[in-house]
C-alpha cells in the first residue's frame, strides 16, 4: 500500500513517515536536492519559468515513483507541492497551464493509496530550506484540503497526528 504525507513545511513529517514504513524505505522529499542541483537554496529564489519546470519535474517523478513501487512511503505528497504552487505562483499560471499541471499530477493522486494529512505534530527545525511561517502553513493546509475535494480523493485522506 502506498502512503504519502501531506504536511505544511512547519511540521516535521519524517518520523511519522518512518512509522508508516515499519523499518522499510522512506522516500524523502527531493525538492531541496533538486534546487541544490541547479545552484539554488530554495524554490522561491528560482526564476518563475525554471521554477515551474522544476516543480513539474518533481510532480512527474513522484507519479512515476508511486506507479513503480506499490509499497512506497513518502514523507511528502503532490498535494503539498500543488498547494505551494497555488500559494506562490497562482498569478503567474494561466488557466491552460494549470490544467496541464493537474493532468501531470493526477497519476500521483491516483497512486496515493493512503494520504496522511498532518495538521499537527513536531515542529520542523529551520534547515535553510523550509519556510516556517505559521500563517503560510495555515494557508497551505486549507489549499491541500481543497485539492483533496478537487481530485475527489477525500475517502483516502486520513487526518493524522505525528508523534
Amino acid at each position: 500500500m502506498r502512503h504519502v504525507v501531506s504536511a505544511p513545511p512547519t511540521l516535521d513529517a519524517a518520523a511519522f513517515a518512518a512509522s508508516l514504513a515499519s523499518g522499510g524505505k522512506v522516500f524523502a522529499d527531493p525538492s531541496r536536492m533538486l534546487c541544490a542541483a541547479y545552484g539554488y537554496q530554495t524554490l522561491y529564489e528560482i526564476p518563475a519559468p525554471l521554477q515551474k519546470r522544476l516543480r513539474l519535474e518533481l510532480i512527474s517523478a513522484h507519479a512515476q515513483l508511486l506507479a513503480a513501487d506499490p509499497n512506497a512511503v513518502c514523507d511528502y505528497s503532490v498535494f503539498a507541492w500543488l498547494a505551494d504552487w497555488m500559494r506562490w505562483l497562482w498569478g503567474a499560471t494561466p488557466t491552460e497551464e494549470w490544467e496541464h499541471v493537474l493532468r501531470i499530477a493526477r497519476p500521483a493522486v491516483e497512486h496515493s493509496d493512503v494520504i496522511h494529512h498532518l495538521s499537527s505534530g513536531p515542529r520542523a527545525q529551520y534547515d535553510g530550506y523550509r519556510w516556517l511561517d505559521g500563517r503560510n502553513a495555515e494557508q497551505l493546509d486549507a489549499l491541500m484540503r481543497s485539492l483533496y475535494r478537487q481530485f475527489g480523493c477525500e475517502g483516502r485522506v486520513k487526518d493524522s497526528t505525528a508523534p
